[in-house]
């Protein structure tokens, strides 16, 4: 039985979470729908009419059987990356999987289908509908049909943060993924009816929370299906058990999804497939269910879509002409764009290099020379689209990679990006003051970007007439990455080591939260540890924020500090520096006067003495200590003790105590002392025992 209920206020829209998270809802559909129509007053008895009209297209299509056309039907996509440099940045290869997973859903390809229980095993649907990513943007300029933007609007998921980045509606399928869909949300779209009309131009699409958009990445294969959900509403699919957005409400039953094979339900959030809510066996499986355990379209629901694709409300027919899928490049992608990227562009000999082909579109074939000799080719994207390269030879590298298909070739490559490094076998201490030649064998510059990057200014220096300076100057509020490595640095014999920097910075007069972080890395970068971060919004700046560019011009608009690292996983032949800065449109950055010094505290100071028997412990606590620390012991017995204190040089800088001790429990406390490690040296009985404590 069918209970045809067409009223907007039900019929608009709604959001799926598949895999519940945290606090995420199901849907958003009140608030959305409530928020449309509040922006848009009238349109609620437009929405109506035209859900009567496509109503009544969809009757007539499947009367005619035009549903049982085999013709597959494209629609072209674009998504729109809204981020703020978090981890809804995702990346391409995340959009390139949830494309995938929508195909596979849509074309009943999913290895999971053979789960279908028998009742509804024979109704499952291919739907005969294709989603592509489109090639060409709607100048008709190459394009690889994902666009990013940068904004704070990322948790704001409505209308403000689609302006963004939107392209014609009746041209693309447009997807939004953010930090945020709103309401707290996985994500969200409207049924046709409900933006047939101007109101509903800056609005239609979907919109995904990132973590629920495709398998990988920050997504996962629980929450994949999110978007297979909400392309059924965005053709004109309800839930199956109505118009609502309340699964398990026993008042359902008198509701209906408007198709013929799907059996009438209260709905379900859980995967209870004996459930039979409504006087027989619900379709539990559904996609268009909330049950954690979709698997399937019906025969019905196809039929329904292919109509709302067919229809002309909301412009939906105009995306699957073969005018408008020329002019979005998705029938026969042109190679029209050739490039490579990697993680890190040095390390050191016999560590790999990872590289990432970005070309767009239709590579078949790969061709890559590393530059060292070595090569490879091959149509497998499994070995020949991102390969792994190890070098064997220190020095600088020009890597060239050439991606064809039966129409064309193109070629990319970037003179020396790649740098090798032996093991460093020179001891600190190390000074950077960049008055000598630059740029040098010391550092090593990373700029994916291809843009400005570090250079040497005589405008500005701490000391002598030189520093470095990182042009990010600009009115743009887009994100721009320059990284600036150390070559290799030999700390396997050392206990501690200190870094002194200066740096220089100004906002704008209206902040921007451009970042500095500083990492050091053992492995000789192969992964890093982030030690300090500071941002435009507060710790980065050391001068009045001011919209002209910015360059220091006395030594008040200088900072420095010293950073200490003691971390055992550091103190190796493969010690290196990273500084990262992030430009987000604000002012230019300067650096001078890094010096790298180090010490083997504890050999300093109880080199060739004799241990304290091992069952002999005194605790320094806090440790680290910010303030005073305090040294804790317990004599067993009458006994004499010498207490001292030295610094990272093995100089004695305290005698904490030198008495002669009662049996029971002894407290001393050690003076605050500056910033570094320290080595409290216990005696008794010609013994002697030490301990590190840090300061911070």
């Amino acid at each position: 039985m069918k209970n045809i209920f067409v009223a907007a206020a039900f019929a608009v829209m709604s959001v799926l979470s598949f895999g519940q998270s945290e606090n995420v809802l199901y849907c958003g559909q009140v608030g959305r729908t409530a928020k449309l129509f509040e922006d848009h007053p009238g349109c609620s008895h437009q929405a109506d009419i035209a859900a009567q009209d496509l109503e009544q297209w969809t009757q007539d299509f499947i009367s005619e059987g035009r549903g049982g056309s085999q013709e597959i039907y494209i629609i072209p996509v674009v998504f729109h990356i809204i981020h703020n440099n978090g981890p809804e940045n995702i990346s391409d290869d995340q959009v390139y999987d949830a494309i995938n997973v929508l195909n596979r859903d849509f074309r009943m390809l999913n290895e999971d289908i053979s789960v279908v229980i028998p009742e509804f095993a024979g109704i499952t649907a291919d739907i005969g509908i294709e989603f592509r990513l489109a090639s060409l943007d709607p100048d008709g300029n190459c394009h690889s049909g994902i666009n990013r933007v940068q904004s704070t609007l990322t948790t704001e998921g409505g209308d403000q943060m689609k302006a963004l980045s939107i392209w014609p509606r009746d041209m693309y399928m447009n997807v939004w993924v953010c930090a945020d869909a709103g309401d707290g949300t996985a994500g969200y779209t409207f049924t046709p009816n409900s933006v047939n009309g101007p109101w509903g131009v800056g609005s239609d699409g979907i919109v995904l929370r990132h973590d629920y958009t495709g398998s990988i990445g920050t997504s996962s294969i629980f929450r994949s299906r999110t978007l297979t959900h909400e392309c059924g509403h965005w053709l004109n699919l309800r839930h199956t058990w109505g118009p609502t957005n309340s699964p398990g409400d026993a008042g359902n039953c008198d509701f209906d999804d408007n198709v013929d094979d799907t059996p009438n339900t209260v709905g379900y959030t859980a995967c209870d497939l004996d459930g039979e809510s409504c006087g027989s066996l619900d379709n539990v499986q559904n996609y268009m269910e909330y049950s954690y355990c979709s698997r399937m379209f019906t025969l019905g629901q196809r039929d329904r879509m292919r109509a709302a694709i067919t229809s002309n409300i909301a412009e939906r027919s105009s995306l699957i002409t073969q005018e408008n899928l020329e002019a979005t490049g998705v029938l026969d992608p042109a190679l029209c764009v050739a490039k490579y990227t990697v993680d890190q562009n040095s390390t050191c000999v016999g560590l790999p290099i990872q590289f990432h082909d970005r070309s767009y579109h239709g590579v078949t074939f790969w061709s890559w020379n590393f530059g060292d000799g070595t090569s490879m080719e091959g149509s497998d994207p499994e070995i020949y689209k991102n390969p792994t390269h190890i070098y064997e030879t220190a020095g600088n590298y020009t890597v060239v990679m050439t991606v064809s298909n039966s129409a064309s070739s193109l070629s990319y490559s970037v003179e020396n990006l790649i740098t090798i490094l032996d093991y460093e076998t020179a001891l600190p201490p190390f000074a950077e003051g960049f008055e000598d030649a630059w740029p040098n064998e010391a550092w090593v510059i990373f700029n994916q970007d291809g843009d400005l990057t570090w250079e040497i200014t005589p405008s500005a220096s701490v000391t002598g007439s030189r520093s470095l300076k990182l042009r990010n100057f600009s009115a743009s509020t887009g994100e721009k990455y320059d990284e600036l490595l150390s070559t290799t640095y030999d700390m396997s014999a050392m206990d501690t080591i200190y870094m002194t920097y200066h740096w220089a910075y100004a906002n704008k007069l209206t902040e921007t939260e451009d970042r500095l972080r500083i990492q050091v890395s053992g492995d000789c970068g192969q992964t890093w540890n982030t030690r300090r971060t500071r941002t435009g919004f507060n710790t980065l700046t050391t001068a009045n924020a001011t919209n002209a560019q910015f360059t220091p011009t006395t030594d008040s608009q200088w900072s420095s500090e010293t950073l200490m690292f003691t971390n055992s996983d550091w103190m190796t032949e493969g010690f290196r520096v990273r500084f990262e800065f992030t430009g987000r449109g604000g002012n230019n950055f300067f650096l001078d006067d890094i010096n790298i010094t180090a010490s083997d505290t504890v050999s300093a100071v109880i080199q060739s003495v004799s241990e304290l028997p091992n069952n002999f412990t005194f605790n320094i606590y806090p440790n680290p200590a910010k303030e005073n620390a305090l040294i804790k012991y317990n004599s067993v017995g009458s006994e004499r003790v010498t207490v001292e204190m030295y610094n990272n040089l093995g100089q004695r800088i305290a005698v904490i105590a030198d008495e002669q001790l009662a049996a029971g429990n002894h407290i001393w406390e050690l003076p605050h002392q500056s910033a570094g490690v320290y080595m409290v040296v216990f005696s008794k009985n010609g013994f002697r025992k030490a301990q590190k404590v840090i300061f911070e």
